[in-house]
C-alpha cells in the first residue's frame, strides 16, 4: 500500500491571513499548496514568506509555498480557500475562482472572510460544491512583501458547512479540513452553527470601524481611552448582539464584556482593516460588514434594536461620500 495522495489546496488571497493559514496547512504533511500572489508575487516565488511570530518557537518562519501562481488556474484541487476580501463592487470572487472550480467539481471552498451573506454569490453559481464559511480570529499584518507580522499567539479558526447539499457529502469534507487545521497545528473549532460565529465576529467588526472613523480617533485604543466613545463602543455592541439574538442566532451571554475586554488588550494604536484602508485608498467592506447585517434588520422590521449603530451606519455612508469628493 502506498501512502495516500496528498490533498490539493489551492489559496486565492495569499495576504497576511491567506498566506499564514495556508502556512500551517502546508504544514499539516501531505498537502500540496498553490498560492495566487498579485502584488506580492515576485517576492513570494524567489524567497517565500517570512513571519515575524512568537507561536511556534524560534525562528526565522520561512513558508515556500509548493506552487506561486499569478491568476487562478484551472487545475484540479480538493479545497480553494478564498481569502479575498469581500468587495463585490470592484470585483466578482466567484469569477476569479471560477478556472479552479470548473476543474474541481468536487472541490470544496474555503472561504476565509468576513462580513454577512458573504455565502450566496458563491452557492448561486457554484451549487454543487460545498461551502465552509471559516472565521479567522487573528491579528497579523504584511507591511512589506513577503514578510508577515503576527501579532500574539492567537490563530483560531471557526469553520462550518454553510449549507447541506442534496447528494454531496459535505459533512465529510468539513471534517477532512478541520483535521488537516488541526494537524497543523490551528486552534480549530468545527460547528455546525457558523451563522451564529459570523454574526459573533460582527460584534466587533461592525462596531469598531464605523467608531473608529467618525470620532475621528482612528485607533481602538484611542476610541476607548475617549469616556464618551468607550461608552458608544459598549452601545453599538450590545445593538448589534441583540439584533442577532432577535434573528434566532446564538450569541452566548457575556459576548459583549468579552469583544470589549479583547479590544482593551490590543495593542496602542491598533487599527480595525477598514480604517487602514480608508487611510491607504483601497476600498472597504463596507457592504458585507454593515450593509448586508443593516438590511437584514431593515426586511426583519428589527432597526428598533439598533438606534445607534443605524445612524452610524447612515452618518459613515455621508461621511464617505463627502471624503470621495475631496
Amino acid at each position: 500500500m502506498g501512502s495516500p495522495s496528498p490533498t490539493r489546496i489551492l489559496t486565492v488571497g495569499t495576504g497576511a491571513i491567506g498566506a499564514y493559514y495556508t502556512w500551517r496547512l502546508q504544514q499539516a504533511g501531505n498537502c500540496v499548496v498553490t498560492t495566487v500572489c498579485r502584488s506580492n508575487y515576485e517576492v513570494v516565488s524567489s524567497k517565500g514568506i517570512e513571519f515575524i511570530t512568537t507561536a511556534w518557537g524560534e525562528g526565522p518562519h520561512i513558508f515556500k509555498p509548493d506552487h506561486v501562481v499569478k491568476t487562478v488556474p484551472s487545475e484540479t484541487y480538493d479545497f480553494i480557500v478564498v481569502c479575498m476580501k469581500v468587495l463585490p463592487h470592484v470585483y466578482s470572487i466567484p469569477d476569479i475562482i471560477a478556472p479552479a472550480v470548473k476543474a474541481s467539481p468536487n472541490a470544496s471552498i474555503v472561504l476565509i472572510q468576513n462580513g454577512i451573506g458573504i455565502e450566496d454569490p458563491i452557492k448561486a453559481r457554484f451549487p454543487r460544491n460545498p461551502i465552509l464559511s471559516s472565521i479567522a480570529y487573528i491579528g497579523v499584518t504584511q507591511n512589506e512583501p513577503g514578510i508577515i507580522y503576527h501579532s500574539g499567539t492567537v490563530h483560531r479558526l471557526a469553520v462550518g458547512l454553510f449549507e447541506p447539499i442534496e447528494g454531496v457529502d459535505g459533512n465529510s469534507a468539513l471534517e477532512a479540513f478541520g483535521d488537516i487545521c488541526k494537524q497543523g497545528g490551528i486552534e480549530t473549532i468545527v460547528t455546525d452553527d457558523i451563522a451564529s460565529y459570523r454574526w459573533r465576529k460582527l460584534i466587533w467588526n461592525a462596531a469598531m470601524a464605523p467608531i473608529c472613523i467618525l470620532s475621528d480617533l482612528w485607533t481602538v485604543s484611542d476610541v476607548f481611552a475617549n469616556e464618551k466613545y468607550y461608552e458608544v463602543v459598549l452601545t453599538v455592541k450590545s445593538e448589534i448582539a441583540a439584533l442577532a439574538i432577535a434573528l434566532g442566532y446564538s450569541i452566548p451571554p457575556g459576548a459583549v464584556e468579552m469583544s470589549m475586554a479583547t479590544s482593551k488588550k490590543l495593542a496602542d494604536g491598533y487599527k480595525a482593516s477598514m480604517v487602514i484602508d480608508l487611510e491607504e485608498g483601497r476600498p472597504m467592506e463596507v457592504e458585507v460588514i454593515l450593509t448586508n447585517p443593516i438590511k437584514v434588520a431593515e426586511e426583519h422590521n428589527l432597526t428598533h434594536l439598533i438606534p445607534t449603530w443605524y445612524q452610524l451606519y447612515k452618518d459613515l455612508l455621508k461621511y464617505l461620500e463627502v471624503r470621495q469628493k475631496l
